[in-house]
């Protein structure tokens, strides 16, 4: 029989399977051999949500599998049996996907609801590197994904690799590097807008503690892009690849190559021979949209090195730190420079929306007697609970007096709210509890710090002609931008214009500004 898949779901007595978690740390490595003798590992996954630390004081919360993002690195060889057991400590639903299975895995470790263990075993019949990710079913696997639910398995293949042959040896270093990417929110997840992109885990990992070892030794790689959106370029500065094998399967070889493309899912082996001493630089060649927000890594060459013989690819699993400067929480309330609150006027029209998982704007500031519109974007809206696309949004805790609750809205569906009383207003999804929103009602003007609110207003909450007056509201002396983009100025009235403009926004709104500048009409407005 090809493979063996049964499910058993445990609502006890599961204490004792914990101690299988040790082997997670097992690694079976390649081999040189054609006959060998399979064998039987056994993995456990708990699946939680957690806040983790992604690197530079910054802190993450979503999902994880064992408290990690990645979570547990998994390697087998070709014809060994693997059981898997699925644990959901969490208070919604979760499940599994493992893409090194050529079979139906959701009939078995699908929609695991909270407190039960599902179980998958299988025969690792096919090479390669490979993708898991959480799958409850429908929405919520490309939800729970995107909120760091995924990690590598390994099934290492009979046939060994060209380079190991060529050398009649196996490696001397070892690299398993997962990139992936997070997202302060739903909207951005759509959009795919991450805020961060990585290798390992954490933004920058392998510049901080670079992977070390010598000239001439052999390197292989085992890259995977988890995603879940953006298109890599793998690559190595001052090296050129020897051998890949798309997909880590020997037969699918490629030789002397920049870069490897992957899009998610996409993974490769790579062989490479280190030609010198020095710094060589891991990077995805996606400067603006990746490498700069954190996928790069350094290898440090050196003839006295000691060598990093195996880099795994789980991301750290270290308590999170206290009083992050940044927390990103793409279903919750993030820290306020992320998730910034939009300032919302009378006549306003002011929508929410409900997209991947999220309320967006998070946080809203709106006048008393304002309709605040919630709208559903999310379009699978097939299936209940965990699992759907649906959303309503119910209050569930406030100082002001209003209460309310919409209807499960479908996509494009929508429901207004009229807020009469002041006070601020904290709302959840009933059937997605992990998206939390806030909603302050003012009276009269909004009283807040001026430099502190101009910073927070939310990208396009306004138009030009709006924050002129919220300038001019908050700072009756400060000239106003029609002044400063019609009225005929000298230059260095300019630049002190300009001063005023970047204490008050936080940047320089209009750009430097040039001796030979004209300064009347708009055109100071370049």
């Amino acid at each position: 029989m090809k493979r063996i898949m049964t499910r058993k779901v445990i609502v006890g007595g599961i204490a004792g399977l914990v101690v299988l978690a040790g082997a997670l740390l097992i690694t079976a490595m390649g081999t040189t051999e054609t006959t060998r003798a399979a064998e039987h590992h056994t993995f456990y996954l708990e699946t939680r949500s957690d806040t983790l630390n992604i690197g530079d004081g910054i802190t993450f919360e979503g999902f994880t599998f064992n408290e990690t993002m990645p979570g547990p690195q998994m390697v087998v060889n070709q014809g060994d049996t693997v059981e898997l057991i699925v644990e959901n400590t969490d208070s919604v639903a979760h499940g599994l996907s493992i893409h090194a299975v050529d079979g139906q895995t959701s009939n078995y470790l699908g929609n695991i609801e909270s407190g039960e263990t599902a179980r998958l075993e299988f025969t690792a019949d096919d090479p390669g590197v490979f993708m898991y990710h959480c799958a409850p079913g429908g929405h919520g696997i490309m939800a729970h994904t995107m909120g760091g639910q995924h990690g590598m398995f390994v099934v290492m293949p009979d046939e060994p690799y060209q380079m190991e042959q060529e050398l009649g040896r196996e490696p001397d270093v070892e690299i398993f590097i997962v990139q992936h990417e997070v997202y302060k929110d739903g909207r951005d997840f759509f959009d795919g807008k991450a805020q961060y992109v990585m290798f390992n885990g954490e933004t920058f990992r392998y510049v901080k503690d670079p992977i070390q070892v010598r000239p001439d030794d052999y390197i292989r790689f085992y890259y995977l892009n988890n995603g879940p959106n953006m298109t890599s370029t793998f690559h190595a500065v001052g090296g050129i690849w020897d051998y890949i094998y798309y997909g880590g399967v020997p037969a699918n070889k490629m030789e002397g190559t920049q870069s490897v493309v992957s899009g998610p899912t996409d993974s490769y082996v790579i062989e490479w021979i280190v030609p010198d001493e020095g710094p060589f630089t891991l990077v995805t060649h996606a400067f603006g949209t990746q490498a700069i927000k954190g996928a790069v890594g350094v290898i440090e060459s050196s003839y006295d090195a000691e060598r990093d013989e195996v880099i795994r690819s789980e991301g750290p699993n270290t308590a999170p730190i206290d009083n992050p400067k940044r927390h990103i929480a793409p279903f919750g309330l993030g820290s306020s420079d992320v998730d910034r609150p939009a300032l919302f006027r009378r006549g306003d029209d002011i929508v929410i929306e409900m997209v991947g998982n999220s309320f967006v704007p998070k946080r809203a500031h709106v006048p008393a007697g304002a309709t605040v519109t919630f709208q559903n974007e999310d379009v699978f809206d097939m299936l209940e609970g965990e699992l759907t696309g649906k959303h309503d949004a119910v209050v569930v805790e406030a100082d002001g007096n209003e209460r309310f609750a919409t209807e499960l809205l479908d996509h494009a569906e929508r429901e207004s709210v009229t807020f009469t009383e002041p006070g601020t207003y904290e709302y959840i999804c009933s059937i997605h509890p992990y998206m939390r929103g806030e909603i302050v009602v003012y009276e009269g003007e909004p009283n807040l710090n001026p430099s502190a609110e101009l910073s927070g207003m939310a990208p396009n909450s306004g138009s030009i002609d709006q924050v002129g007056a919220q300038l001019a509201s908050f700072v009756p002396a400060a000239p106003s931008l029609q002044t400063l983009t019609e009225a005929p100025m000298s230059h260095g009235e300019a630049v002190e214009a300009r001063g005023d403009m970047r204490e008050m926004f936080g940047y320089d709104r209009f750009g430097p500004v040039a001796d030979d500048m004209v300064f009347e009409g708009r055109e100071f407005c370049h």
